[in-house]
């Protein structure tokens, strides 16, 4: 059945389904200073139910990347800072928490990325090209009937197969959602940057016991 492109919405489209300005992110953000975002979030984490929830998400297996990048992401979309400073503040948070992640205990990773694996997944798509290229050369010189052109098919074959299952088998823990994060909905007036953290709250009760 044919499709008319007449019905289609016209590009651009989606520019005027709201008055310009009229999203928090088409406003001048809050925050215009990478001082001043890290002033907001330090003092939007200087609350021990938002470091409770980080620590548990952390400890549950969630790399820090995704989680800073949840955060920023967020702020972007609520008008507090723009992606820029984002992108600038994104580093000192994930160094903040990683260092408070290890000061609990807590087994924690910056992201779900495996350098190793990933090599190998380079070395599998290298071989499984030259495999192609060597079945294509095979077929034009001696056709298909040939045995080490069949043998070639079935090593690509193997190749195909394995991917298939290992992508089966890989799960990834998605990042949390902008509410579980619990982040101020707007910037303080004067940001705090100490970090005056109760640590006998939640999850992180287990710290005290081993202290005492």
């Amino acid at each position: 059945m044919a499709v008319s492109d007449f019905g289609a919405p016209i590009p651009g489209n989606s520019l005027f389904t709201h008055p310009p300005g009229d999203r928090p992110w088409e406003r001048p953000s809050q925050l215009n200073t990478v001082e001043e975002a890290l002033g907001f979030y330090f003092t939007s984490l200087n609350d021990a139910d938002i470091i409770d929830d980080l620590m548990t998400v952390l400890d549950m297996g969630v790399a820090i990347k995704p989680v800073v990048e949840t955060m920023y992401l967020s702020s972007v979309m609520k008008g507090i800072h723009n992606l820029d400073v984002g992108l600038l503040v994104a580093p000192v948070l994930t160094e903040f928490l990683a260092t408070l992640a290890k000061s609990y205990d807590i087994d924690f990773k910056f992201t779900n990325k495996n350098p190793q694996e990933e090599k190998e997944e380079r070395n599998q798509e290298k071989i499984k090209m030259m495999l192609l290229s060597a079945i294509d050369k095979g077929i034009e010189a001696e056709g298909e009937d040939d045995k080490g052109v069949q043998l070639l098919q079935e090593m690509a074959e193997t190749l195909d197969a394995a991917e298939g299952v290992e992508d089966k088998e890989d799960e990834q823990v998605e990042p949390p959602q902008q509410e579980e994060l619990q982040m101020m909905e707007a910037p303080p007036e004067e940001a705090e940057q100490t970090m005056d953290v109760d640590e006998g709250a939640g999850l992180m009760s287990r710290r005290g016991t081993q202290d005492g």
